[in-house]
């Protein structure tokens, strides 16, 4: 990129950095999907197809962007945070998703803990059951 092409891009990139900065206002001290995941040691994919399967997130069928629930709407466990890129076709678009409180952070959290406890339940009685069985 030439500099008179960069100094062109200049105020293009001023107001998405203002567009960004008033759409995000207020998700500062909420966290992301990736770094609540890394937290408890799975991927961000992993996390949110678990959320998909228990119902706590939906994912919007026309764009594909991650959403609360109804019943979990409102309930203060996530605010909404936007990133701005160009497609392909030069054209700016919006991308939503949700970012965690700590509410949200503690719920989801409480989420996957139960969820292991039952996993470790379950494989607890599989093993039961194989040990009766091999004796």
């Amino acid at each position: 990129m030439t500099q008179e092409e960069r100094k062109m891009m200049q105020p293009a990139q001023e107001y998405i950095r203002k567009l960004q900065r008033k759409r995000n206002a207020g998700t500062e001290k909420c966290m992301l999907s990736s770094d609540l995941a890394r937290e408890m040691g799975i991927t961000a994919l992993d996390l949110h197809h678990y959320l998909i399967d228990v119902g706590f997130l939906f994912r919007e069928r026309s764009t594909y962007e991650l959403k609360l629930s109804k019943r979990y709407a409102g309930l203060g466990y996530a605010k909404t945070r936007s990133h701005f890129r160009y497609n392909k076709k030069g054209d700016l678009v919006e991308t939503r998703f949700p970012v965690w409180t700590e509410k949200g952070q503690e719920y989801i959290k409480n989420l996957i803990k139960g969820k292991r406890h039952k996993d470790m339940v379950c494989n607890n009685s599989k093993r039961l059951k194989n040990n009766g069985k091999n004796r």
